[in-house]
Formats: C-alpha cells, sequence, structure tokens
C-alpha cells in the first residue's frame, strides 16, 4: 500500500466531528439509504466532471483531491445510514465496481431493494454485456442510453423497468464509455481515487436527533463543516516545501499566530456582526472561514458547500499560490474600516438594508484610493436606495408618508438609529451585535393603540388623565367632548366601550399609524410595556439595563423618544406625547439621515 503523508492536515481537523477519510478506508462497509432520500439521478454532467476532477488532479504533490461531506449516522461497527451524499457514493460505488469489476464497499436501500436491502441490478451491472457508447456524440447520449434501455437492454436481461433501476445503468454506461474512450484512463483513476482522494466524513453523533432531521438540517446549512481548517491545512502544507529550515520554522510560527489572532478577533460579536448579515451567512462554525470566503469567491452562489475550499485547492495546485500576506491584509482592512466610526456606520447600514454585501465593498474598494472615496462611495449607495433626488425621499421612505405596517418604516427607523449613534455622540458606535442578538423587534406605537380596553382601573386612570392633557393640547368640538364625558371610572366594563369609541375618534384627530407615533422596540420590552399610558412607558423603557436583560436592546433613538430628546427644552412636558413632540421627533428623523448620509436639509 501507497504511504500517504498528510498528517498534518488530519491532526488539524481531530477535535472535530469531521474527519477526513481516503477512499480506500471504505472498502467493506455498508452504507443504508433510508426512504426520506431521493433516488439516484446523476447524469453526463455530473458523472463527467467527478471523472475529469479526479484524473486531473495534481498527485505529484504530499496533497489529495477532496470530495464533499458524507453525513452519517452509525449503526454497527462496518455499518453507517449514509444521511447526505448518496449521489456521490453511488457514483463511486459505480467507477470502483467498473475498475475492479467488484463491489469496494456496499449500498442498501430501505425502499430499493429487495428485504435485505440489496438492489440486485445495481450489484450485478459488472455482468452485463453493456455496450460502450464510444461512437455516440455527448450531445446525443442521453438519447441513446434511454433507447437502447427501452427498446433492447430490459427485454434482452428481463430487467425491471424502473426509474431507479434506468438511472444506475445510465450512470454506468456513461462511466464505461468515458474508460472506452481513453484507455490509459484506469490506472490514473484507480491511483488517485483510491489512495489520492478524500472524502470529509461527517459523523452525527447526536441520540437524540433522528437521521432525517439531520439530513433536513444538513441541506437547510444547521449543520456547520469547518472548511476553514482543511484550507489552513493547505496553506501549512505549502509551508512545508520550505527547504530552509529555519524560515521554515519563522514562517510556520508567524502563519500560526496570526491565524489565531484574527480567529480570535472574529470572534468578538461586535466586530463579527459589523462585516456579517444574517442574509450573506448562515452562522458559520469557524468565524475565519468568512474571511476566507471574501477572500476567494464568496460573491458567486452555489450549492457547494465547498465551494470556498475547492477554490483554495485549486488555487494552491497552480502556478499563482495563494499568498497568506493577501488575506491578512484584507483582515486587516476590514479591522481598519470597524475602527472608523464613520466607515464602520455607513458600512453596517449599507450591509443590513441594501442586498450589497461586505464582498461587494471589498471588491469596489479595489477602484478606491482612500478611504474618503470609500465612504463617499458608501453614502452614494445609501442615498440612491432612500431618496430620488438631492433632496427628497423616496416615496415608500418618506417619512411624511409611510404608516405603520410597512417594511420601509423598520428601514428607516434603523438607518435614522444608525444615523443617530454617528453624529450625537463622537464616542459611540451603534452595536449591530445587540441590534442582532434581537429575535423579533417591533414597531412600537409611543401613543399606545389601545382598542381592547383595560383590565384595571389603575390603568384606565392613567389613560384618563393622559386624555385630559389631550384636550389641552387639541382643539377639539364639542361632539367629542360630549362622549369623553360619559367615561366613568367607577365602572370598567361600562367604560371600555366608551374607550373603544374615543379610540376611534383619537385616530381621526392624529394618525397614531404615521412615524411620528412609532419607535423601534425589541419584542421582550415591547411585552413589558404592553398598551401602557406615555408616562409609564417611559419609566419603563429608560429604566431597562440593556446589559441586564439578556436579548433586550432599546435603541439609543427610541430611548431619545422616551427622553423627549428632540422636542425644545422650554416646551416638554413628560406624561404625554404631544403634537409638538411628534413634529419636532419627525423634523429629527429626516435631517438626522440627511446629514448621515450627505444630503442637503
Amino acid at each position: 500500500m501507497e504511504e500517504i503523508k498528510n498528517d498534518s492536515l488530519n491532526n488539524r481537523i481531530s477535535n472535530t466531528k469531521e474527519s477526513l477519510k481516503f477512499i480506500y478506508q471504505l472498502e467493506g462497509l455498508t452504507f443504508t439509504i433510508d426512504k426520506y432520500q431521493r433516488g439516484y439521478r446523476w447524469g453526463i454532467r455530473e458523472i463527467h466532471s467527478l471523472l475529469n476532477d479526479i484524473i486531473t488532479f495534481n498527485s505529484s504533490k504530499e496533497s489529495f483531491y477532496c470530495l464533499q461531506p458524507l453525513v452519517l449516522k452509525k449503526k454497527e461497527e462496518t455499518i453507517y445510514e449514509l444521511i447526505d451524499g448518496q449521489q456521490r457514493s453511488t457514483t463511486i460505488y459505480l467507477i470502483l465496481k467498473y475498475l475492479l469489476n467488484s463491489d469496494f464497499f456496499n449500498l442498501k436501500y430501505e425502499t430499493r431493494g429487495n428485504k435485505d436491502g440489496v438492489n440486485r441490478f445495481l450489484g450485478q451491472l459488472n455482468n452485463y454485456n453493456i455496450l460502450d457508447f464510444i461512437e455516440i456524440s455527448e450531445e446525443q447520449l442521453d438519447r441513446e442510453i434511454s433507447d437502447y434501455w427501452k427498446k433492447n437492454f430490459i427485454n434482452t436481461y428481463g430487467i425491471t423497468d424502473s426509474v431507479d433501476n434506468f438511472y444506475f445503468f445510465k450512470a454506468y454506461c456513461i462511466i464505461k464509455r468515458w474508460f472506452c474512450i481513453a484507455e490509459e484512463r484506469k490506472e490514473v483513476v484507480h491511483r488517485n481515487l483510491l489512495y489520492r482522494t478524500k472524502v470529509i466524513w461527517y459523523t452525527e453523533k447526536s441520540t437524540t436527533d433522528n437521521a432525517t432531521n439531520t439530513f433536513i438540517n444538513f441541506n437547510d446549512g444547521k449543520i456547520n463543516l469547518d472548511q476553514a481548517e482543511l484550507i489552513k491545512g493547505l496553506y501549512v502544507l505549502e509551508l512545508n516545501s520550505i527547504s530552509d529550515a529555519t524560515r521554515k520554522a519563522y514562517e510556520e510560527n508567524q502563519f500560526a499566530d496570526e491565524w489565531n489572532a484574527i480567529e480570535h478577533h472574529l470572534k468578538i460579536p461586535s466586530f463579527w456582526s459589523f462585516i456579517n448579515s444574517e442574509k450573506d451567512n448562515r452562522e458559520i462554525a469557524n468565524k475565519i472561514t468568512l474571511l476566507l470566503q471574501l477572500e476567494k469567491g464568496k460573491g458567486k452562489k452555489t450549492e457547494d458547500l465547498f465551494y470556498t475550499y475547492r477554490e483554495y485547492e485549486k488555487a494552491f495546485n497552480s502556478d499563482k499560490k495563494p499568498e497568506w500576506r493577501n488575506l491578512s491584509s484584507l483582515y486587516s482592512q476590514l479591522e481598519e474600516w470597524f475602527n472608523n466610526r464613520e466607515t464602520y456606520h455607513l458600512l453596517g447600514a449599507l450591509v443590513h438594508l441594501t442586498n450589497k454585501s461586505v464582498h461587494d465593498i471589498i471588491v469596489k474598494y479595489k477602484e478606491k484610493s482612500n478611504k474618503e472615496e470609500l465612504n463617499n462611495y458608501l453614502r452614494q449607495i445609501l442615498v440612491e436606495e432612500f431618496f430620488q433626488d438631492e433632496k427628497s425621499f423616496k416615496s415608500k421612505y418618506n417619512p411624511d408618508e409611510i404608516k405603520y405596517g410597512k417594511y420601509s418604516v423598520f428601514q428607516i427607523l434603523l438607518i435614522y438609529n444608525i444615523a443617530v449613534a454617528q453624529l450625537t455622540d463622537k464616542y459611540y458606535k451603534f452595536p449591530f451585535d445587540l441590534f442582532k442578538k434581537v429575535k423579533l423587534w417591533n414597531i412600537e406605537h409611543i401613543y399606545a393603540k389601545n382598542s381592547k380596553g383595560f383590565e384595571n382601573l389603575d390603568d384606565l386612570n392613567d389613560w384618563y388623565n393622559e386624555l385630559q392633557e389631550i384636550t389641552q393640547d387639541l382643539e377639539l368640538n364639542a361632539e367629542y367632548l360630549k362622549l369623553w364625558a360619559e367615561i366613568d371610572l367607577s365602572d370598567l366594563a361600562k367604560t371600555n366601550t366608551v374607550v373603544k369609541n374615543i379610540e376611534s375618534q383619537l385616530l381621526e384627530i392624529f394618525d397614531k399609524d404615521s412615524i411620528s407615533n412609532l419607535c423601534l422596540l425589541d419584542n421582550l420590552t415591547n411585552i413589558r410595556v404592553g398598551n401602557k399610558v406615555f408616562r409609564k412607558k417611559r419609566e419603563m423603557v429608560l429604566g431597562i439595563n440593556n446589559l441586564i436583560d439578556d436579548g433586550a436592546y432599546i435603541p439609543l433613538a427610541t430611548k431619545m423618544v422616551f427622553q423627549k430628546a428632540m422636542t425644545p427644552s422650554d416646551k416638554i412636558t413628560m406624561n404625554y406625547w404631544n403634537t409638538m413632540d411628534r413634529e419636532a421627533y419627525v423634523e429629527d428623523i429626516k435631517n438626522k439621515i440627511k446629514q448621515f448620509l450627505g444630503v442637503p436639509l
């Protein structure tokens, strides 16, 4: 057996649930495939891609070709339930069946085999006299194989005409044709597949979760596999090729120190949330993976969970190898943006409020010569998102027009909060980590919508006192005042009916659903304050400690609302959210956003 030298990479991922196995290590194993999985469906494109990758892989180095993961659940010593990876496993099974004329490992099916799970047709494919199709063009191959199956093969051998059997047959024909076109391929593929190809071996260790849930979670991206360690191993292998022992030791130590430092910093919630929005990435097992993705290929949409690793692998096997200093420089660039408050807020707003990603900005930044150019570019994108011309908001974002229930209200309130952070305190930064930690954001009515009535007389009395301030703030006609006179503070049931009518009137008097009466509030705090009057809401909102209440974060601008920070100090009354407060609030929203984005007031 050929000695395989790549212990360093295996050692570096030995502490994870994943490991790497050479294909030769699968000999004699049995993989069972449950009914929740769809059947085998690979065709010409997928099979040729795998075969071409295996044969063209540069095996002259201390390296290997890595396949996407097999997700497994161990049932017995040599028996595994194959949760994900059926398509690749079946194709490798068929390639080895053709090359070795026997079963290298075994496949069993809950629904596609006999009582023992074995698909007899699949197991005997190498015993049939099957055409090599070498005279058939690739464009005609699908049709020719299908015709041969229907008109000749199944009748000649008495084969059951099932969809599964056909796809097994079709794949075997494609494999046989590929080898028959060039016989010398057999030896190279045999060597490279068995001894130079590894598969990421992910064993589901949970005893409580069933395989169906694991299958769903893996394909939904909820199971994280660590390609960062695989890429780290590629860098280590490259460093191992340095002949000078002193330089090699120095380079290895420097690489390890820098990798660990970057990995540590990326785990800091404030930095991580700044560069990574949920729309960009599922939760990543190893944070440095995002940096690797940003450096190579993140902008490309792909179903391949190991796309980034493959890109690095190709690069390391080319003449233009990745240089660690490029990745280190990228990290330094992100760190510089994080430490500059203006860039931090502009880029954070961009990532969380538009369809742009950090990757898009990194690509564009190469065209910008300095920090000011970058900030101007970021502002420009945000202005194009929110404004229709040099001064006017787009209709869907206009604070004078948008209403409760529209997503644009959330967007305006978020960028307003970011703008407030940038413009009000030179030492304060909007905490994207706390913002993202909140599971559900509410658009809160500052003056509460209370159509359900009151549960106790104390709350009714508070509301009635607030109502008295409304009568002083607004000019009301006799019809309104007559209805309000029907309030009986001693009869809760009777008064609740009156309350509903008064609330309907108040919607006519001032628009409770306009942004002048709305602010951002996390769901936990929203549940606590309920439909309380402004004075009591104010006491609760300003009394909540964000550091103590985990999962509750009250944005700075929301606190400023309940402090009435936008209202002229000589006009402030703290018991009621009045007309002057509302007007001052809307003006502040418009002005702060414009100042933040450099739009003329």
